[in-house]
């Protein structure tokens, strides 16, 4: 929900169990899957190696927008 006077959105909470939990994904094709945190905003695709590898964004210099004018 949208706060009326900031325009920011109230933060998602999302529940926690007092131990771990493993989650197991089994596929033939690894690098199609992505996880996503969506508390932090990480992003992490699957690897051939059974491996999360850690997607960090690239922004190109020719398509950053100036907002200053």
């Amino acid at each position: 929900m949208l706060n009326d006077i900031t325009g920011d959105r109230e933060a998602h909470h999302y529940p926690e169990h007092e131990s771990g939990i493993v989650m197991t994904v089994y596929t033939k094709a690894p690098t199609k899957w992505l996880l996503v945190d969506r508390e932090t905003g990480q992003v992490y695709q699957g690897s051939a190696h059974g491996d999360w590898d850690r997607l960090d964004p690239v922004v190109k210099p020719e398509k950053k927008k100036d907002f200053n004018g």
